[in-house]
């Protein structure tokens, strides 16, 4: 059995407590998320020092994780015992531990938490036919605010629809820094647990590409203010203006890819693979592709080029040559 996200694993769980568990995949907060959920309903409150069995694959042997397996729990109806980085557990271990599975107490239920694992290998071929797999991938577009919501609601917070949509623009999809994020504006709406949108641009951290995204906007949109600021606010996250040139340049050319691709009618999902664009962000970044104005966009990559030569060939400052960039530009 394979479950694919908190909300199926949350209405397993009501159903029944499965013996064993095999948490994988590279989005590492939805699998901690998971195994607290799993914790909750194995151990009861104050008994983890008595039931709670902890390993690390590769360091301890299937003797030894067995062994806790098969051992009774003291304090609540089930022991529970947790192998992390199961992906590292030793080829001949990993065997031992697919036979002592099947004869595992029926008063444990036993964890193993990996990143990746070869899906090509018995060992996750059989948790996938025998036990059941929780498989979390990065959350995208729609999936992606219903997290956030959840999240907020949890803590007895809301965000309107456009305010949610807004911060998972600016932040991206990497978990645990929209959580940070997150934490940070119910930190600021305090007992009034409805946050305002308005507070969104001054206190969340936009990412690095979503920041490179909206300078490219600004210089297209010829708003000169805006695009200082927004060079200003990249530099102050401590990019090294050779990064942010390459960054830049590298914009440049998707935005020159997605037009090309807009011109011949290219399906929308395979001009976001051409052009190297998240899908969940399509929507926008076509738009700008189709504001801006091919000389500017042509312009700025040489500009962009000569700057690098510039920046690798001189003590000249890196700060000053890009708002040289945006001035000439806008």
């Amino acid at each position: 059995m394979i479950i694919k996200n908190l909300e199926a694993l949350e209405a397993d769980l009501r159903a029944r407590l499965r013996p064993v568990y095999l948490l994988m995949g590279p989005e590492e907060l939805l699998c901690r998320e998971a195994f607290e959920m799993l914790r909750e309903k194995v151990l009861t409150p104050g008994s983890a020092d008595f039931d709670l069995s902890e390993f690390e694959g590769g360091a301890a042997t299937a003797s030894e994780i067995l062994d806790a397996a098969n051992t009774f729990p003291m304090m609540s109806a089930r022991r529970l015992v947790v192998v992390h980085k199961a992906g590292k557990i030793r080829e001949e271990d990993q065997e031992a531990l697919l036979a002592g599975i099947e004869t595992l107490s029926p008063k444990t239920v036993l964890v193993l938490w990996a990143g990746e694992l070869d899906r090509r290998r018995k060992f996750y071929r059989t948790f996938q036919q025998r036990h059941c797999v929780c498989e979390f991938q990065g959350l995208k577009e729609a999936a992606l605010e219903r997290w956030a919501a959840a999240r907020l609601r949890a803590a007895g917070y809301k965000l309107s629809p456009e305010g949610l949509k807004r911060v998972t623009e600016m932040v991206g999809s990497d978990l645990q820094t929209l959580a940070a994020e997150l934490d940070k504006l119910m930190l600021y709406a305090g007992g009034a647990k409805t946050i305002p949108a308005e507070a969104i641009d001054g206190l969340v951290r936009s990412s690095r590409q979503y920041t490179i995204f909206e300078l490219t906007d600004a210089v297209a949109a010829r708003d000169r203010n805006r695009a200082l600021v927004l060079l200003a606010s990249l530099l102050g996250m401590g990019e090294h203006p050779l990064v942010v040139v390459t960054m830049l340049a590298r914009h440049c050319r998707q935005i020159l890819i997605a037009r090309e691709c807009l011109a011949q009618r290219v399906p929308r999902r395979e001009i976001a693979a051409e052009a190297g664009v998240p899908f969940f962000v399509l929507d926008k970044f076509l738009g700008q592709a189709q504001r801006a104005e091919r000389a500017v966009i042509d312009e700025m990559i040489l500009r962009l080029a000569a700057i690098d030569k510039q920046l690798k060939s001189s003590a000249l400052d890196g700060r000053m040559l890009l708002e040289g960039l945006i001035c000439a530009l806008v």
